[in-house]
C-alpha cells in the first residue's frame, strides 16, 4: 500500500504525486488537497480511492467529492484503455481460431 498526495484544480482535474513532494510545489491554486491510497480491483477492473487528511502547505482540506472525482478520472483514463486492449485481444484470438 502506497500513500500518495493529490490536489484538485479549479477545473476539478486531479493531480496525483509522491508524498515526498510538498503540495505547494505542485500547484498553488487548488480547490482541495490531501493524501490518498489507490487500489485496483480486478473484478470488475476499476480503481478505488480513499482520500484523507489535508495540505498544511496550501491550507486546504480533502473535499467531499474528491474520491469520486479521482476514481472517475482514473477509471475513465486507464480502465477504458485496459478494456479496449482486452477487447481487441479477444477479437484477435477469435480471428485466429476462425482461420
Amino acid at each position: 500500500m502506497h500513500i500518495l498526495k493529490y490536489v484538485i484544480n479549479e477545473k476539478k482535474i486531479p493531480v496525483i504525486f509522491s508524498k515526498d513532494i510538498p503540495h505547494c510545489d505542485v500547484m498553488s491554486d487548488v480547490i482541495s488537497a490531501g493524501f490518498l491510497i489507490v487500489k485496483f480491483e480486478m473484478n470488475p477492473q476499476k480503481f478505488a480511492v480513499k482520500c484523507f487528511g489535508e495540505s498544511s502547505s496550501l491550507n486546504k482540506k480533502k473535499g467531499e467529492e474528491d474520491e469520486t472525482l479521482i476514481e472517475n478520472y482514473l477509471n475513465n483514463q486507464f480502465c477504458s484503455i485496459v478494456n479496449l486492449k482486452k477487447d481487441s485481444s479477444e477479437v484477435s484470438e477469435e480471428q485466429t481460431r476462425s482461420k
